[in-house]
């Protein structure tokens, strides 16, 4: 997505610096998103036990299935921060609301960045006139910059269809680069429609379109404590309703699970430290979930990811990772392949100079390792990564 694509009628966007992780910094980390009415809304958010004060606050409020605005901020996370947390959360949202002249019970607040440390009030009350001012239709891509921590580049996904012959578009924005491991990742995504879709169905829709996108990457198989998706729709007064017929709502089922695709690739692909984007496919399981359950334990796997990095077709590191599951199968039948090169069959390495293959099909940016357990019709996908200095790198000095 570019500066010169419109964005979605009946939102508007700005970003601000306001120094939230280093007092000098000029660098974009606060921002809005507003609608010109309220628009219907869903969320989905982390299941992490451990989960920051915008999350508790987006919860409830979201549920209600209205929203005008998203504040958000990134260099601090606003976790395990206490009742002070909550406090400052909500008083970021009334300042908001204030100036937008809105019910602070229709702002939802996002925030992604360092846990543990309270937000610097004192440096993000003071712009909250200045974000309210700079309101801009145009001002998208600022948005989508000012939400990075990590990431080396906005994530973004520009999408138009026809829905019962009404023109529609969807735009997201999302980042994410590290603590990336389902459910979701270190995530925070908006996703904005001009069609009207009623809270119910919109929840309905988003929850769906999660399981084969952002609850099925992994980078490093950590969890984030602030991982939050909100899709708004319809956020003018003249916005045309999504159709009740049953075509009408699998076209949209589909271009919402399309754009939550797109930027989950977009995650994966620009994670910390990666080199390699790998779709892990295991078949024949029991059932799908046990079919993800033994990708996910692969996908996972320090020494499976690290054979990726070093473009090595270690084929015993993903049979065992796959053993240690806990999905029975029958080890002697299996079949595994990498970038579709045979290497194992019924059980039995190939008598083929496999080797070589593998290994040029490794050099690629991405590729595929599938798996047959041949014990069902159970079939699941997770895109990972591989594992490099890069990454160790990034996540030692990140407080730094």
């Amino acid at each position: 997505m570019t500066q010169s694509i419109r964005p979605v009628k009946g939102f508007r966007f700005s970003a601000v610096s306001a120094g939230i992780k280093k007092v000098d910094s000029t660098r974009l980390d606060f921002a809005l998103i507003v609608s010109d009415s309220p628009a219907e809304a869903a969320a989905v958010t982390t299941t992490n036990l451990v989960f920051a004060a915008p999350v508790e606050i987006t919860r409830r409020r979201a549920a209600r299935g209205r929203l005008s605005a998203v504040v958000i901020n990134s260099g601090n996370a606003n976790a395990f921060t206490g009742a002070k947390g909550l406090e400052d959360a909500l008083d970021l949202t009334a300042a908001v609301a204030q100036s937008l002249k809105v019910d602070p019970e229709l702002v939802a607040p996002m925030s992604t960045g360092v846990i543990g440390q309270p937000l610097p009030m004192e440096r993000i009350l003071p712009k909250v006139q200045e974000l309210a001012s700079g309101l801009d239709r145009g001002a998208f891509m600022d948005v989508a910059t000012a939400i990075l921590t990590t990431d080396t580049l906005p994530k973004t996904v520009l999408q138009k269809a026809e829905i019962g012959g009404i023109p529609v578009t969807m735009a997201g924005m999302a980042k994410g680069a590290g603590m990336i491991a389902p459910n979701m990742a270190t995530l925070l995504c908006v996703i904005l429609t001009d069609v009207k879709v009623e809270s119910s169905f919109l929840r309905e829709a988003l929850a769906e379109a999660m399981r084969d996108s952002f609850n099925a990457i992994t980078v490093d198989g950590d969890m984030s404590t602030n991982d939050t998706v909100i899709v708004l729709a319809g956020g003018h007064e003249s916005a045309v309703e999504l159709g009740s017929a049953h075509s009408d709502r699998e076209a949209f089922r589909s271009l919402l699970n399309g754009a939550c695709a797109n930027l989950a690739r977009k995650i994966v692909q620009d994670g910390e430290g990666v080199t390699k984007v790998v779709e892990v496919c295991v078949c024949g399981a029991s059932d799908n979930e046990a079919a993800m359950q033994v990708a996910r334990t692969i996908a996972d796997s320090p020494l499976v990811k690290t054979a990726f990095h070093g473009e090595d077709p270690n084929w015993g590191r993903i049979i065992c990772a796959a053993g240690r599951a806990g999905i029975a199968f029958a080890p002697d039948r299996v079949d595994l392949f990498i970038g579709n090169v045979p290497i194992v069959q019924e059980g039995t390495i190939v008598e083929s100079d496999w080797e070589p293959a593998a290994h040029r099909r490794m050099k690629a940016g991405e590729f595929q390792v599938r798996l047959d357990l041949k014990s069902g019709d159970g079939e699941a996908r997770i895109l990972t990564t591989d594992l490099s200095e890069e990454y160790v790198s990034i996540n030692a000095d990140y407080r730094s």
